[in-house]
């Protein structure tokens, strides 16, 4: 994966160049970053895939009530450019990796807002992607989205009901480019929709279920069945990469096999 291979070299040259900062009390030791690189460089060489049914549901910590203060508080006043970014830090640390390891060429973001979370995708993507990529944002009240975000020319806004899946459009979807992250922020119909997406994505893609799979219950559960039927697998680093299910999405980070 192209991750492990940027790690791996940085490793390998830190070892080669800077032997002293990898002995202990070194600075690298110091920060403990020498067993970091090497558990990151172990995630991507490693199985790190796992069927939802072999996950249990519990959290190490919910994120959005990490501290006594709650990451809420600040989750909910946290802006980008201006416009409001509902996002937990733990995940706006784990999206830029997921881009940079996928190289999307489109992120399909359901639930607009503001815009402000479809801003920071396709900024990320302008850096991160060796090629363009476009973020189609879906919601059924776009007219709550600021001018900043309608402006940016990859960046489309649909204004779509996703309560029926009817009302997407079927010619967009099947011509955008693989590889494709999804990202349902919407809770509307959330499986439904998912079977009717998965139609359109390849091996490789991911799909990213926000905020519900921390309500666990039997509706959740049928629903992950059919997501492991569909041929997904969880991708445990970036579930697990703070701790167990450290996410707003709990074992929703799922790559289609």
């Amino acid at each position: 994966m192209k991750l492990a291979s940027g790690y791996k070299a940085f490793l390998d040259a830190a070892h080669k160049n800077y032997p002293d900062q990898l002995r202990p009390d070194g600075l690298l030791d110091q920060w403990g970053m020498s067993e970091a690189i090497n558990n990151v460089v172990n995630a991507d060489d490693s199985d790190r895939f796992a069927k939802p049914s072999e996950r249990g549901w519990m959290s190490s910590i919910y994120p959005w009530i990490a501290d006594k203060r709650s990451t809420k508080v600040g989750a909910l006043a946290k802006t980008y450019r201006g416009l409001i970014l509902l996002k937990t830090p733990f995940d706006l640390a784990l999206y830029p990796r997921l881009i940079w390891e996928l190289q999307p060429r489109t992120i399909l973001e359901l639930g607009s807002y503001q815009g402000g979370s479809g801003l920071w995708f396709v900024d990320n993507m302008s850096v991160l992607c060796e090629s363009p990529g476009e973020v189609h944002s879906f919601d059924l009240h776009t007219e709550c989205v600021h001018e900043t975000a309608r402006k940016h020319p990859l960046l489309t806004f649909h204004q779509v009901d996703l309560s029926d899946i009817a009302n997407f459009d079927e010619t967009l979807l099947t011509r955008l480019p693989h590889p494709w992250l999804v990202i349902d922020d919407a809770h509307v119909q959330i499986f439904s929709v998912f079977s009717y997406l998965n139609n359109f994505l390849a091996s490789g893609d991911y799909y990213v279920i926000e905020d519900i799979p921390a309500k666990v219950n039997r509706g959740i559960i049928d629903g992950f069945q059919l997501v492991e039927q569909s041929g997904y697998l969880v991708d445990t680093y970036y579930t697990d990469a703070f701790g167990t299910n450290v996410t707003c999405a709990p074992n929703a980070w799922l790559r289609k096999s």
